[in-house]
């Protein structure tokens, strides 16, 4: 705030901490004006109480009637200006409140709101009341003013007491109460970087590699923004060029970022650079401990720690220097936040890149359509690996339809038994979790169902529940229809219990693991059951989409897809996309070792579907060739934007009222905006979630540009629909959604 006199009228842009549209604006002291920057907290008036915000900016009219902030709390800023930008393009793209970002890029709870007690005036002479004037000693011995907690437990009264007292006229003469932010204390935790914990394993790379390395090192060189695609079949070696591409931009001083999908690959690729790089690697994601978490947030802001492996919300990472941003698995829809603010990591570190001058790199073997689709129009510089390091073959794929009567096929036991008997390692891969889907009456058809969701509940065999993996509600698992009274209760659709169980009564020696969400609730028990397989402790793996990830186990010979037609059926236009990616990415970890050619096993009544037969011949380019037609005639990403809105309530009728007053609002302004189309509103795929029903409309633009501001002008306008039926529906904007359900 230099080259400002003491005269000047100064006003702070604050970020507030409340779901609110917008920064708010507020009159700055004259006494404040030359400590305040943009970045510290401040404590300000919000309403009737107070609030600690984070300013964004400054300005020097402004045309409405401000408040002012009572207070500066930090003596240095706690975020920079330009994780401030990044944070504010956030929330204008998404359209999510600014203080939904204000957690990802300032992930610290050490500034808190305390009520604090003060002598604002002399004691009445006259006064007999014994507390009042133990109130006015006590706060003159303890300088003038106490905490209220503090205040009371001196008093030995509770703070409800206190509280009564200090609202009487006879105190209110000579106290006053205000709210002040306070930095609490934590304890000091030693920050300083580790030596490396591991001997660096030189590595020789590939001619494709090298050529790989080559595309993107003159931009690290030259320190400019730049966006390339390396799509690499499984196998191919591309954390290798990750790896030799940091060791570039570490070289220059610089800092490099990886992102992962998955909070477990976070250890994976930790491993294997520090193996390459001989550095520590710090690592960011948010199922750390909140200590370890503000610890290494803390190394990486000063500049303390250089390489950084985190999952989504490690794009937020305040890295000075920022020389490289490396993205594994840029498809992978983990990458899309659910909860405002819904922004994309992948995305959203192409926006950071480009705002810093950065080049970032995107990998995957099965790249999302927009990437490619960027890469193809030259966008995106495009690198290809076509194949595996060491002249490894890509493994043999065979379509089967499923059995009737088992889950696991009979040419899916057979393969199996061959790989037991050969000392081998297997892999099943099924993208649910339980031991049935549904649970349904033999006699009268009634489906166990939700009492919150209009979803079926799964049975898990382990506790002899059912649960709603929507909400969580749990019910004990039925002896009898409650409708009729049959015992005869059927249990369709496999999940991964049915699968590990059907396996170990088929070879009861089998040493037999399994990965889904009920398995690696616990911290590091992910990384535990993935040790087993690296040690060859485990025979078969069974597990969700999480097995199919980055790992790397040379003893897996044989991946079987237990049913790929879960997928592609889905109502949602990315369901192909969506089977490609899982049976490409299962197959990836089959045969990777030095042995012979790996064995794939695909379970589905849809061999036809090019999804299904491109993936056995391995064939992105195909896939891809024939997807983007379909998608560009029927209007889909990557040849338009698309926003969803969704539009909740907790009873129909008030969201059908609320729809009628808003259907008319869309329709208004898709009609005057070219390039703005809408679909809906209808009711969505799953109407009921939590109790809330839900109803969904498709915004579609030929621009973002237009998009943004057709998102902009709807939300302003819904706004204005009257309070008792806007206060009685919720809607919420997903921008670039990955699902449309």
């Amino acid at each position: 705030m230099t080259g400002k006199t003491a005269s000047d009228p100064i006003f702070a842009q604050v970020i507030s901490p409340r779901a609110v549209r917008g920064l708010f604006t507020y009159s700055v002291p004259q006494t404040m004006a030359s400590e305040l920057e943009i970045g510290k907290r401040v404590v300000a008036p919000f309403g009737p109480k107070k609030i600690i915000g984070l300013v964004a900016g400054f300005s020097e009219q402004v045309d409405i009637k401000t408040r002012q902030i009572t207070q500066i709390i930090d003596d240095e800023p706690v975020v920079s200006s330009d994780q401030i930008k990044l944070a504010l393009w956030v929330a204008d793209y998404y359209a999510a409140p600014p203080g939904d970002v204000i957690p990802l890029i300032m992930p610290r709870n050490d500034a808190k709101l305390v009520t604090v007690v003060e002598l604002a005036g002399e004691r009445p002479p006259s006064s007999r009341s014994k507390i009042a004037n133990r109130i006015y000693e006590t706060l003159r011995h303890k300088g003038g003013e106490r905490k209220l907690h503090l205040l009371s437990a001196d008093l030995e009264m509770t703070q409800a007491e206190l509280k009564k007292i200090l609202s009487g006229k006879l105190v209110k003469s000579f106290t006053r109460i205000r709210q002040a932010g306070r930095i609490v204390t934590q304890r000091n935790v030693e920050t300083k970087e580790p030596a490396a914990r591991v001997k660096v394993e030189p590595v020789r790379l590939t001619d494709d590699q090298r050529k790989a390395v080559a595309s993107v090192a003159p931009d690290i060189e030259k320190g400019r923004f730049s966006t390339h695609l390396i799509y690499g079949v499984t196998g191919s070696g591309k954390t290798e060029v990750y790896a030799e591409l940091a060791r570039l931009a570490l070289n220059k001083g610089k800092s490099v970022l990886v992102l992962t999908p998955e909070i477990a690959l976070c250890d994976i690729i930790t491993s294997r650079f520090e193996k390459r790089l001989g550095l520590r690697v710090t690592v960011l994601h948010s199922g750390m401990k909140p200590k370890e978490r503000h610890m290494n947030w803390d190394r990486v802001r000063t500049g303390q720690s250089r390489l950084v492996v985190g999952a989504r919300s490690a794009v937020f990472a305040p890295m000075p220097n920022l020389g490289l941003v490396i993205i594994d698995e840029e498809h992978d829809a983990s990458y899309k936040q659910e909860d405002s603010p819904r922004y994309h990591g992948r995305d959203t570190a192409i926006k950071r890149c480009s705002m810093e001058g950065v080049p970032v790199v995107l990998g995957s073997a099965t790249p999302s359509m927009e990437s490619y689709h960027n890469a193809l129009t030259g966008k995106y510089g495009l690198v290809e690996l076509t194949h595996r390091t060491d002249g490894r073959e890509m493994p043999e794929v065979e379509i089967v339809e499923p059995d009737s009567k088992k889950t696991v096929g009979q040419e899916m036991a057979e393969a199996l038994r061959s790989r037991l008997e050969a000392k081998e390692q297997s892999l099943l891969f099924i993208n649910k979790r339980g031991a049935a889907r549904f649970v349904q009456c033999d006699r009268c058809g009634h489906v166990f169902e939700c009492r919150n969701c209009t979803l079926s509940l799964v049975l898990h065999s382990s506790t002899k529940k059912l649960n709603c993996h929507t909400c969580g509600y749990s019910e004990r698992a039925p002896d009898k229809c409650p409708q009729c009274g049959s015992g005869e209760l059927f249990a369709g659709g496999a999940g991964t219990q049915k699968v590990e169980k059907e396996i170990s009564e088929l070879f009861p020696g089998a040493r037999i693991a399994r990965m889904d969400r009920d398995t690696t609730s616990r911290r590091s028990s992910s990384a535990a059951i993935l040790e087993a397989v690296e040690n060859r402790s485990v025979d078969v793996l069974v597990g969700t989409q999480m097995v199919t990830k980055g790992h790397d186990y040379p003893g897996i010979t044989l991946v079987g897809v237990i049913s790929a037609d879960n997928m592609l059926h889905m109502p949602d236009f990315r369901a192909a996309e969506r089977t490609f990616q899982q049976i490409t990415q299962a197959a990836g970890r089959a045969g990777r070792g030095g042995g012979g050619r790996g064995l794939v096993v695909v379970q589905t009544l849809s061999g036809g579907h090019y999804s299904v037969s491109e993936a056995a011949r391995h064939d992105f380019a195909s896939f891809y060739k024939q997807e983007a037609q379909l998608r560009k005639l029927a209007g889909y990403p990557p040849f338009v934007r698309l926003s969803r809105i969704r539009i909740e309530a907790s009873s129909v009728k008030n969201g059908q009222r609320f729809i009628e007053c808003a259907e008319p609002i869309i329709s208004r302004i898709t009609s005057n905006t070219p390039g703005l189309t809408h679909l809906g509103p209808v009711e969505a795929v799953v109407f009921k979630v939590r109790n809330r029903y839900r109803w969904r409309i498709l915004l579609k633009a030929d621009r973002s540009g237009i998009m943004s501001a057709g998102v902009k002008k709807i939300v302003s306008e819904l706004d204005t629909i009257p309070a008792p039926v806007r206060r009685k529906a919720r809607v919420v904007v997903d921008v670039d959604p990955m699902e449309t359900m």
